[in-house]
């Protein structure tokens, strides 16, 4: 075993410090015995520090008493923390104020004179491992920190990049609704573009039999401007409803409503659609009409940009879902599409609920309903629900969540207060 060990530690480069030259002699020809090289033999802690510099050994075996200012416990601190050269303490001076200043430094053995040769070479070899050990530990921990902060840097990309897909598809998804809306616009334009052409028609016969007069130019004045007026409405709809809101804020849920319903009323009746607005406040137990003044009453904090897009969402969901049932029962006698809509006003939170009397989910696809790109239209691109979801739960901190039975669906909005 000791020959083995011998070789093992045959290499390691050792710095004596000891301020006397007969042990200083004695150890010298010992370490070199045991197959060690020694660099230097010094007397004082500042001439250890300049040969450790120079000679970069392996281990510095110090004595504590030494000549001149300092002493050998801050000569080996200097060293371990300006080389990371470990340091084994070899002293005659076993008091505990002596003891307790070299256990500070984090020194890598400690010997009291006198000590046997194997006792030396054990703790030169401890000493060593214990070092490597040391360094294998701070390179790994290194390591695994470089890793956290990559590990921390991707998160963060991804995070970035996930929160860019996220807005990309809220835009695409707005887009979607504006087109929707343009439709719905032009639906609502025909009639008083109607009113208006017969106006003009009128005129121009009124003028041929000599009807014109001023009650006459009045009334066709009355009745065109209020033509106009609603065309202008519906453009200032269209607009206060995409109207940027980059600011959370509270805002009238019931208001928010009504501006979806607005927009698409006239366009869904022609339809033969019909869509119904009922609100409860739950908290005085009273069911109310949509336009009961206590409703309007009821906010929410949030984005009300968004939060409108995810009802009129839902709606169109509803609306598609009456078409399909129409087509699929072409012939069937009597069906109405109807969608109601209620608002309640809960002691925690303020819920909506959409509900329709359309095809209903399959039960087979309901979990996935909410999934990105997945839809169960023909021409749909699947991302109406899936926005919906990500504006409710993660930029509002609600819940939206959709029941399906043969009659139609439900899907239901919960904000908390």
């Amino acid at each position: 075993m000791e020959n083995g060990l011998s070789r093992k530690m045959s290499k390691a480069r050792i710095l004596i410090v000891e301020d006397e030259w007969i042990i200083a002699a004695n150890l010298r020809s010992t370490l070199e015995g045991l197959g060690y090289e020694v660099t230097s033999v010094v007397l004082s802690g500042e001439d250890a520090i300049i040969h450790a510099e120079a000679e970069n050994p392996g281990i510095v075996l110090m004595d504590i008493k030494l000549r001149g200012d300092m002493d050998g416990v801050e000569a080996a601190d200097t060293i371990k923390a300006l080389y990371d050269i470990p340091v084994v303490y070899l002293t005659s001076n076993t008091d505990d104020a002596t003891f307790e200043r070299a256990v500070d430094t984090d020194s890598f053995g400690y010997l009291v004179k006198p000590f046997e040769k194997m006792e030396l070479k054990y703790a030169i070899e401890m000493a060593l491992y214990k070092h490597k050990t040391e360094n294998v530990i701070k390179e790994k921990t290194r390591q695994l920190e470089e890793l956290n902060n990559n590990l921390e840097m991707r998160v963060k990309e991804e995070i970035a990049k996930g929160l860019q897909k996220e807005h990309l598809l809220i835009h695409q998804s707005k887009l979607v609704s504006m087109g929707e809306m343009m439709v719905a616009i032009s639906h609502q334009w025909r009639q008083p573009l109607n009113v208006i052409g017969l106006l003009v028609q009128d005129l121009e016969e009124a003028y041929e039999f000599g009807e014109i007069s001023r009650d006459y130019v009045t009334d066709m004045t009355r009745d065109s401007m209020a033509q106009l007026n609603l065309m202008s409405k519906t453009i200032t709809d269209f607009r206060d409803f995409f109207k940027p809101s980059g600011d959370r804020s509270h805002f009238s849920v019931k208001a928010a409503i009504e501006e979806c319903i607005s927009l698409i009323k006239l366009q869904y009746e022609n339809n033969q659609i019909y869509v119904e607005f009922v609100a409860q406040n739950v908290n005085v137990g009273a069911r109310a009409l949509s336009d009961s003044p206590r409703m309007s009453e009821i906010t929410i904090f949030g984005y009300p940009e968004e939060y409108k897009q995810v009802v009129l969402n839902l709606i169109t969901n509803a609306r598609d879902a009456i078409r399909e049932k129409r087509r699929r029962d072409f012939f069937s006698q009597g069906y109405r599409g109807e969608i109601l809509i209620t608002l309640a006003d809960l002691k925690n939170s303020v819920i909506v609920s959409v509900k329709d009397n359309g095809t209903g989910i399959p039960a087979g696809v309901i979990d996935r309903i909410f999934e990105p790109y997945f839809t169960t239209k023909e021409d749909g691109i699947g991302i109406g629900l899936y926005m919906s979801k990500i504006i409710v739960e993660n930029h509002m901190g609600g819940k939206l969540y959709v029941d399906s039975s043969e009659n139609g669906v439900r899907f239901t909005v919960e904000i908390m207060k």
